[in-house]
């Protein structure tokens, strides 16, 4: 089973816009995908939509018990994503076979070079990113908040193996590579692919881009092994 939580900068797009993503996902690995509409900024900020998305990882563990369990999300699907699998490990009985992060958003006030060198041009500007956080946070104290910006967590251990997708031409490639650096000293197995010549959101323009379908076949290659390593392969 695997819990896909779609990007939108936490303030936009829903299961409608990423159908195509997961229907392509779940052809990949071989599961079962649940695409959550979890509450969105301004009317609901954080971190509404991340309890939204404990609480579903939560219901699927009690309706499925027996099955193995993966997060998978793009940009702040990507975050909610990276944030569950840290919290998953504080949970009784479960524990998550893999993590599938494409192009996600996750060091807050950390700024990477990339968003300097990407600022515009790219159609995710840097700019937008700062409206997006005025939109979702209450105050700007929650930047640093480990539930916002997984990079500040006490510790990165024993995490489920992850694989982290970029894009060459994004301001928030920089993150990714963070958190791989960050997650592979502490000792987690993480799978790094670039995509150089892509920009952010390329997953969405999978019918155009070859890139994007690449990257959700090779996504779901990956969560199909991790499922098998874990014990059950998914139906």
């Amino acid at each position: 089973m695997v819990l896909f939580l779609h990007g939108g900068g936490f303030v936009h797009c829903d299961t409608t816009s990423h159908h195509g993503i997961c229907c392509r996902l779940a052809a990949s690995s071989g599961a079962m995908v649940l695409s959550l509409d979890y509450r969105l900024a301004p009317e609901h900020r954080f971190p509404a939509g991340l309890r939204d998305a404990q609480a579903a990882l939560q219901w699927l563990k009690l309706a499925a018990p027996d099955l193995p369990i993966a997060v998978a999300g793009d940009s702040a699907g990507g975050n909610l994503s990276a944030v569950l699998a840290q919290w998953s490990r504080s949970q009784p009985d479960l524990q998550l076979a893999a993590q599938v992060l494409y192009y996600p958003a996750l060091s807050g006030p950390v700024i990477p070079l990339s968003r300097h060198d990407y600022a515009e041009g790219y159609m995710l500007t840097t700019d937008l990113l700062y409206w997006y956080c005025s939109q979702t946070l209450s105050s700007p104290d929650q930047l640093f908040d480990p539930e916002f910006s997984p990079v500040f967590a006490d510790h990165l251990s024993d995490l489920p193996q992850a694989m982290i997708v970029t894009a060459g031409f994004d301001p928030l490639r920089g993150e990714g590579e963070l958190y791989t650096r960050l997650l592979r000293e502490a000792g987690g197995t993480v799978k790094y692919r670039v995509f150089p010549r892509m920009i952010h959101g390329f997953l969405n323009g999978y019918t155009l881009f070859r890139d994007g379908r690449t990257a959700l076949r090779e996504g779901g290659v990956f969560l199909r092994e991790a499922f098998r390593k874990a014990g059950s392969r998914p139906s």
